[in-house]
């Protein structure tokens, strides 16, 4: 009897070994699948982050590229332009856009081209060689929230002009606090304007005309704000209130000598529609800006802070369409600057 219980026994322990030896792999089984799939729901939230952020760089470099590739293909459009209009040689100007048909080259080529021509023309139009007129669109003290409207109508009507900015209380748009004019400098220069020098601060009366240096530090600052921004500097300024008001304060010789050692020129303008002060009503403004106009070359005074010039913009760049004018932005070489 005695033997017959221990193996009943023994029968019981093994049967209870095999059981907790099934639900120990259950266990197992159920913790492996645990792993596996928090492993597997890991790697794909990984996986649609990782896609979320390859789409993301993707779009912003092909975005950036567009941008690069069409100023690149303006530039190229207006320099084919004008290489038409001041008779360059056929056969050259063929070779010359068969390079440039790879818009992937040096860009620096092409602006160096570009601007020749511009000079020539210029130089043409100046003599009453050809019928032609030229306008430069300038716009003063931004960037503003505006500006990007702005921007918008020069598109618009393929148009290209100097924006002079400055730097001081920029970031945060002024006239639109809860917004960031940060970019607008880089956003302008990827357009194809010229982004140009104001000075830093443009701070007449806060001692920006106490001498020459403090000029001088102040277009440098702005310089290198441009620098930063656009990775590119066009050595051109315009004086706050124009050179008459650096005049006024005793310092224009002795800052032009200052801006001359750091190689700038400097332009003042030959038209305007009045919206540095108080222009008046929309036609009120358009009719001061059609009676500045009586030269060959022309320099217009805008600023992109006024809701009046935005409005009539579109007018003012048919009229001068209409009269033959070319719209083109300023660059270093142009007679108008001076240097």
């Amino acid at each position: 009897m005695g033997s017959k219980k221990q193996r009943h026994r023994n029968k019981d322990e093994i049967v209870e070994n095999v059981v907790d030896e099934i639900l120990n792999v259950d266990k197992k089984s159920n913790l492996k699948k645990e792993i596996i799939y928090i492993v597997i729901s890991l790697t794909t939230v990984l996986l649609i982050v990782a896609f979320i952020i390859l789409g993301y760089y993707y779009k912003r470099k092909t975005n950036n590229l567009y941008k690069d590739n069409m100023n690149k293909i303006h530039i190229l459009n207006t320099a084919v332009l004008l290489n038409d209009i001041v008779d360059i040689d056929s056969e050259e100007n063929t070779s010359k856009i068969e390079k440039y048909n790879n818009i992937d080259e040096s860009i620096k080529n092409i602006k160096t081209t570009y601007y020749q021509n511009l000079k020539t023309f210029e130089d043409k139009v100046a003599a009453g060689q050809i019928n032609y007129k030229i306008a430069y669109l300038t716009f003063d003290d931004g960037p503003y929230y505006l500006t990007n409207s702005i921007l918008n109508v020069l598109s618009r009507y393929n148009v290209l002009a100097t924006f002079f900015t400055i730097g001081l209380d920029k970031d945060v748009c002024y006239d639109n606090r809860n917004a960031s004019c940060k970019d607008m400098y880089l956003k302008e220069a990827n357009l194809g304007h010229t982004v140009a020098n104001h000075t830093y601060s443009h701070r007449i009366f806060g001692g920006l005309y106490s001498s020459g240096e403090a000029l001088a530090y102040q277009v440098k600052l702005q310089e290198d704000l441009i620098r930063t921004r656009t990775g590119n500097v066009v050595k051109i300024m315009r004086f706050p209130g124009g050179s008459g008001t650096a005049g006024y304060y005793g310092v224009k010789n002795s800052a032009v000598a200052q801006l001359r050692s750091m190689g700038y020129g400097y332009v003042d303008w030959t038209a305007q529609d009045g919206d540095g002060g108080d222009p008046g009503t929309p036609a009120q403004a358009f009719q001061t800006f059609k009676n500045s106009i009586n030269e060959r070359i022309e320099v217009v005074l805008l600023h992109d802070y006024s809701s009046v010039t935005y409005s009539i913009l579109p007018q003012i760049i048919e009229y001068l369409k209409q009269n033959n004018y070319v719209l083109l932005p300023l660059f270093y070489e142009s007679r108008m600057i001076n240097k």
